[in-house]
């Protein structure tokens, strides 16, 4: 008769660290462009770097006055995966531009 609780005991520990541990993390974030312009070289992140919370992350030249300024910035503190534009590439207003690792 012990034998047989202690066998349910384990099953339940066994489950609840399979729960733990398939927890899904934090999801990657999208960062989406809130211009349409060309993708200027100056200051654009690059994979692996860390951000903070606002920080600006793509900057453009924007079509219809010609200036510089913000596409993207970061929606939450975290570190760059991944860059999906290039300097001189057109975006258009809505396009993913990075994707962050939140912390």
């Amino acid at each position: 008769m012990m034998h047989r609780a202690a066998h349910g005991a384990l099953v339940i520990v066994v489950l609840a660290t399979a729960t733990v541990m398939a927890a899904p993390g934090p999801a990657v974030l999208e960062v989406k462009s809130t211009l349409a312009g060309v993708v200027l070289a100056e200051e654009l992140v690059e994979a692996g770097t860390r951000v903070e919370d606002a920080q600006p992350l793509v900057y453009v030249r924007t079509s219809l006055t010609g200036t510089r300024a913000v596409a993207a910035r970061a929606p939450r503190e975290g570190v760059v995966r991944e860059v999906l534009v290039a300097p001189g590439q057109r975006v258009e207003r809505g396009d993913v531009v990075i994707r962050i690792d939140p912390r």
